[in-house]
This record gives C-alpha cells, sequence and structure tokens, in this order.
C-alpha cells in the first residue's frame, strides 16, 4: 500500500511540474534580479523570456525554452532554446546544475558590435559572425570539453573597403589549461591575421597579430590602436559580457 502511495505522489509531483508556469521557475532561479529579465510567458514546455540578460550582457528580446521537467527534480535544468533578436540569433541544447553547464548542438549568429567590440576604421560593426558548439562542458570557469567551429567574412570586407583582398576568418573552440578557447586565423595575399580569445564566466579576453605588405591598410592598422614589432601588428584587449 505504501509503495503504491508514493508512487501517486511522485506521480502528482511530476504533474505538477509539468504544469507550472516557466515564470515560477525563473523566480525560483533567482528571478529578475538575476536575469534581468523584462517579463515571462507561457509554461515549461513553451515559455518565453523577454528581455533577458544573461551574465550583465545586453538584453536579448526574446529566449523561447523547452524545458524538460524530470531533471527539476534533483535541481538541474534541461531545455532546448531558441534566442531571437536583431544582432543575436541562435538555437541549441543547455543543461545547467550548480556550477555546472554542459550546450549541446549550438549554434549562434552575432553581429560584432553584439559580441562588444568596438569601433575600427573599416570595419562594419554590422558584420556577423557564425559558430557552432557541437559540445561545452563547463564546471565554473574549468572546461572539461569542447568542440566547435567559428566563421565570418568581417575581415575580407573590412579589406574590401580599401580595394584590397582580405581572407574570411576561421576558427576552433578547444580547451587549453582547463580553459575555454578560440583559436583562429586567416591568410590572403594582402592580409593575414591570427588570434586567440580566451572566456570566462565574467567575459573574454583576446589577443591579433596582423600582416600586411600594403601600406594603406598598415596605416589603418596604426590608426586603430595596433602596435607595430617589425613585420607584425599586434593588440590586445578584454570584454566585459555587460560593457555596452
Amino acid at each position: 500500500m505504501m509503495r503504491y502511495l508514493l508512487i501517486g505522489l511522485a506521480s502528482l509531483l511530476v504533474w505538477l511540474i509539468v504544469l507550472m508556469p516557466l515564470k515560477a521557475v525563473m523566480i525560483v532561479a533567482g528571478g529578475a534580479s538575476a536575469f534581468g529579465y523584462q517579463d515571462v510567458y507561457g509554461s515549461l514546455w513553451q515559455g518565453r523570456i523577454y528581455g533577458m540578460r544573461v551574465a550583465g550582457a545586453m538584453p536579448v528580446r526574446e529566449v523561447e525554452l523547452a524545458v524538460n521537467p524530470l531533471p527539476l527534480l534533483i535541481g538541474r535544468l534541461s531545455a532546448d532554446w531558441v534566442v531571437r533578436d536583431a544582432s543575436l540569433r541562435g538555437r541549441g541544447q543547455v543543461q545547467w546544475g550548480g556550477d555546472r553547464l554542459q550546450l549541446n548542438s549550438t549554434r549562434f549568429d552575432a553581429s560584432l558590435h553584439r559580441l562588444g567590440l568596438s569601433a575600427f576604421p573599416g570595419l562594419d560593426l554590422d558584420g556577423q559572425v557564425s559558430a557552432t558548439l557541437t559540445q561545452l562542458d563547463m564546471d565554473g570557469d574549468t572546461c572539461l570539453s569542447a568542440e566547435g567551429a567559428m566563421r565570418t567574412a568581417a575581415l575580407s570586407q573590412f579589406a574590401a573597403t580599401y580595394g584590397y583582398d582580405g581572407p574570411d576568418l576561421v576558427g576552433q573552440f578547444s580547451c587549453r589549461d582547463d580553459r575555454l578557447v578560440l583559436d583562429f586565423s586567416g591568410i590572403s595575399d594582402d592580409l593575414s591575421l591570427t588570434g586567440e580569445i580566451d572566456f570566462d564566466r565574467s567575459g573574454y579576453r583576446w589577443s591579433l597579430e596582423v600582416q600586411t605588405p600594403r601600406a594603406e591598410l598598415a596605416d589603418v592598422l596604426a590608426l586603430g590602436g595596433l602596435e607595430r614589432a617589425g613585420n607584425i601588428w599586434r593588440r590586445q584587449g578584454s570584454v566585459g559580457y555587460g560593457e555596452p
């Protein structure tokens, strides 16, 4: 008799969770003070969050979530998500519990401005960066595993502004020394670039090296704040997710 009672109570609990509005889950997770959202609509199965900030970043117009209710019983969030914003679009799967974050089948397209890049002579900040994360497993700031790729035509468009041939940039995500890192590069006769981005929960640090035989492009690199060392131009910096 007790066994059937426990099964009945467990079934009732699962059913209540299934019917729970998404807003209740967001309140339990920290509410508007933690995520900075403007409003939440719908159920766990098909909910929408408007104006949400993640890690203090610029607000996202709309995030659609389809939550798997069963992991909530053990304090984990498992959901399919879709992001819709003028400068950021993406979709994927997330699992989150405590400091453990796992992303799977993730793809996003973002503008350079959305990623926090500052103005640079001839660089179109509306240019797009496309990235995929086949899988990412993070424990706090510790990268356990990562696999993915990035591509952007921003560098070739920049060179074309001055009448030269520039390459597309391609990159690979990986774990290095327990950090999530993106290595990227692009090579052409007129302009070549290699660089690295090192991510953590508060933002990212970047460094790059550029080479060009074209005097006009070299002048633009100098105006953009790159420092010359022989035939190589270098620059590095950092961006916090909450910066405009």
